[in-house]
């Protein structure tokens, strides 16, 4: 099996990322109208689309009934958005279909993450495997909103970082901190990756290496600040002044920290953990059916994933010394994506929890390959496969009898 994999690993690699893509593809103009956040999303990258200012104002109103302009993200993801409706026109799979390359590109950074911490080509398949199935990042790369691109740029500054920790390559750095740069830009849970490179810089710092930290400090600040600023760019060239600028900031910082609204779909961190708050992101009924679209994490993955994040709580706290850095470092950026929520002072969803989940991944992954038990690798394996296809219909849409999703989808009071 070994044999195996080290030879065709690159066309297994390439199998499960075609296999991410197509099914993020698969019907993605279905529903042919706004979905969930959307009303958002979707409107606003429209706005961008015509060069419309109204896409940067917090006082400015939708043309459109029952939605409204996304002024509170920064318009990253929107641009790629934008793009899309400039190419195939206002129509709902113009406005995913950027999602659906990020969300392709996620499973395929996982893969080279995964080689890249810990150069195995097994376990970079099964963490592979595991993103590929997983209902959560399926769904939000199937939406017009910024996780799915938050979370891929959120990879890419871990995979480049830790290539330039490995190989001490001064670019990888750079692009590292050039991706930061475009998370931030995006959304700005972003920032929370800058705290895992923080973190291991200080940890590895010298006293004789002040001078050479202090110049990457100022990189990390820096750069990713030319970058969120560039973002905007459409809003300078439309003539916005800095003072604009800073007070569409004041705005977007008073709305995150004292809105009081509450939502039937909201949730806590440790429910994302448990996946038991998804959120209700369409719907279509029949007479005597239901077509869904729930962002929920697959159940296999999260319950075993559930077990893989104990054990690495446990072996970082235990066996410091004896555990290998990147295990160390992949442990580090879950936590940092995942509990900084625990503080938010706002309502929050299910969904934050996306760029957590690829990292829940390859330490499910880990633990497969580091215990090496064939039994329990196939069981959790099939499961975790298994689940994906019984929950497909719930995540895209697809039509089921009013009582299986009752028996199944909804067997559990807090999964509806």
């Amino acid at each position: 099996m070994q044999r195996f994999v080290e030879r065709y690993y690159n066309p297994l690699l390439l199998v499960l990322v075609a296999i991410a893509f197509f099914s993020r593809l698969y019907r993605i103009h279905i529903p042919e109208r706004y979905m969930f956040d959307e009303v958002y999303h979707a409107v606003t990258a429209q706005l961008i689309a015509k060069n419309d200012p109204r896409a940067y104002e917090w006082t400015a109103q939708s043309d459109q009934p029952n939605t409204a302009i996304d002024w509170l993200h920064p318009p990253g993801a929107k641009l790629f958005q934008a793009g899309s409706v400039l190419l195939f026109g206002e129509t709902s799979f113009a406005w995913r279909i950027s999602s659906v390359v990020f969300g392709t590109l996620v499973v395929l950074t996982v893969g080279w993450l995964t080689q890249a911490l810990f150069a195995n080509k097994a376990l970079s398949l099964f963490a592979t495997l595991f993103a590929v199935c997983d209902g959560l990042l399926l769904v939000q790369s199937r939406i017009a909103m910024n996780d799915i691109h938050v979370t891929f740029f959120i990879l890419q500054t871990l995979l480049w970082y830790w290539l330039y920790r490995e190989k001490k390559v001064v670019k990888y750095f750079i692009v590292a901190i050039v991706m930061a740069g475009c998370a931030v830009a995006s959304k700005w849970s972003g920032l929370f990756v800058f705290g895992v490179i923080t973190i291991v810089e200080l940890a590895q710092w010298q006293k004789d290496q002040t001078i050479h930290l202090l110049q990457k400090i100022s990189l990390l600040l820096l750069l990713p600040l030319g970058i969120y600023l560039a973002s905007y760019s459409q809003m300078w060239l439309q003539g916005k002044s800095l003072t604009h600028f800073i007070q569409l900031h004041k705005q977007i910082w008073a709305y995150q920290t004292t809105l009081t609204a509450t939502h039937p779909y909201q949730s806590t961190p440790l429910q994302w953990f448990l996946n038991i708050r998804p959120v209700w992101v369409s719907v279509e009924y029949g007479s005597e059916t239901r077509a869904d679209i729930y962002a929920f994490g697959n159940p296999a993955l999260f319950f075993w994933g559930m077990f893989a994040i104990l054990f690495s709580a446990v072996s970082v706290v235990q066996l410091r010394k004896k555990i290998s850095p990147a295990f160390i470092f992949l442990f580090l950026a879950y936590i940092i994506v995942w509990t900084p929520w625990f503080l938010s002072p706002r309502v929050m969803f299910f969904y934050h929890y996306t760029p957590a989940v690829p990292l829940l991944c390859i330490l499910l992954a880990y633990w497969l390959v580091k215990i090496n038990k064939k039994s329990l690798t196939i069981t959790i394996s099939i499961s975790i496969i298994l689940a994906s296809i019984v929950w497909f219909p719930h995540w895209t849409q697809l039509p089921v009898s009013n009582k299986f999703a009752d028996d199944i989808y909804f067997y559990f009071t807090t999964w509806k």
